[in-house]
């Protein structure tokens, strides 16, 4: 977090955060997007998921909102990929394989078009199927050859959080951005990969700064974008470890707190 000074850009991560438990915009969000941009503020949906998954849950409002999926790797401004950051294919061989050895979940390759898992993972293909919206069926996951954005683990016990250290992040700091997307996700990009990384990148396009931007979060892959923003909230229910960097906690994302506060800043002229 830094000094707030004029507000420009509005970032909101989506899961636990922007959308309900349902998965679902807050009522009416695309006019509180379009009320964003008529103030002469930016907003961005920036979310671990795909950007084939978000391109359609913000079509109609396309022309006035910008994009940053895959936990930061990919960045869409005007319908444009502006920024991209893709992991080398021997390096997602590599994680792929480690993650096999380990017996520690089942791997997913992020690609630009599509997810890929392999056969072991099929029996989870329904419940994958709500955070990809596009999933293939591999033999080999190893013979792939694809634009992987993110390499993401998915752990049916849901023991991310006790896998997360000893057995990824520590091992692969020094050559990959790990972090958690949820109890049962843990995701991998490219080293300087980040969410707050992809939003400097996106303001210098748009000449906003940092110290200009709010931010929203509620997990730890939030932990930069929430850590460079001007000012920035963690939702009430989001992870203790981000007091450390947000600047206050706000309510529940069932009862759209974050549109709430837009709709604060909206009516301050853009002030907190």
């Amino acid at each position: 977090m830094s000094a707030l000074t004029e507000i420009k850009l509005i970032a909101s991560d989506l899961d636990h955060t922007l959308l309900d438990e349902a998965g679902h915009l807050p009522p009416n969000f695309y006019d509180t997007i379009r009320a964003v941009h008529d103030a002469g503020m930016h907003f961005v949906a920036a979310s671990g998921r795909p950007l084939y998954t978000l391109k359609p849950m913000f079509a109609p409002v396309a022309d006035v909102v910008s994009l940053v999926a895959e936990n930061g790797a990919v960045v869409v401004r005007d319908g444009e990929m502006v920024y991209a950051q893709f992991i080398p294919k021997a390096d997602y061989v590599r994680l792929t394989n480690y993650t096999y050895a380990k017996k520690l979940g089942e791997p997913i390759l992020c690609a630009l078009d599509t997810a890929y898992i392999a056969k072991s993972a099929e029996q989870y293909r329904d419940y994958l199927g709500q955070f990809f919206a596009k999933l293939e069926v591999v033999d080999d996951l190893t013979q792939v050859d694809a634009q992987v954005a993110k390499y993401s683990v998915y752990f049916p016990g849901g023991e991310t959080y006790d896998i997360f250290e000893p057995d990824y992040a520590t091992p692969f700091k020094d050559d990959f951005h790990v972090t958690i997307g949820g109890d049962y996700f843990l995701d991998m990009m490219h080293a300087d990969v980040d969410k707050g990384h992809a939003l400097t990148e996106l303001g210098k396009l748009i000449d906003v700064t940092p110290d200009e931007m709010v931010t929203f979060g509620d997990n730890l892959n939030d932990t930069e974008m929430l850590t460079i923003a001007g000012h920035s909230f963690v939702m009430q229910a989001g992870q203790t470890e981000l007091d450390k960097v947000a600047d206050e906690r706000i309510g529940s994302n069932s009862d759209y707190a974050v549109q709430t506060k837009i709709n604060e800043i909206l009516e301050k002229g853009g002030q907190l």
